[in-house]
């Protein structure tokens, strides 16, 4: 996980300074994922949003199994237990 986190760094650092690789990155999004070593499963997709000074994107994960029974406190380590100041992430 560490070596595709590294590589997903690397590649918004790119983007960053190269428009065309952003522009590719955005519209397909598997292809230049594969192109740095890092495949997606088979049927999964994969969309690319940009945040902006006034507009920021929060993905709301998939719960994990037997979310139904689990107390808030479980719910809350297995979402990571972190909390986002908004301002730091749109910042």
């Amino acid at each position: 996980m560490t070596e595709e986190r590294n590589a997903l760094t690397d590649l918004f650092a790119a983007c960053w300074k190269d428009d065309a690789l952003k522009a590719r990155f955005m519209a397909d999004p598997k292809a230049v994922l594969a192109a740095r070593g890092i495949e997606m499963p088979e049927g999964m997709d994969v969309n690319v949003v940009e945040n902006s000074d006034n507009t920021v994107h929060i993905t709301l994960p998939v719960p994990p199994d037997g979310h139904a029974e689990m107390t808030m406190e479980e719910l809350s380590q297995a979402a990571g237990g972190t909390n986002y100041d908004v301002g730091l992430i749109a910042g």
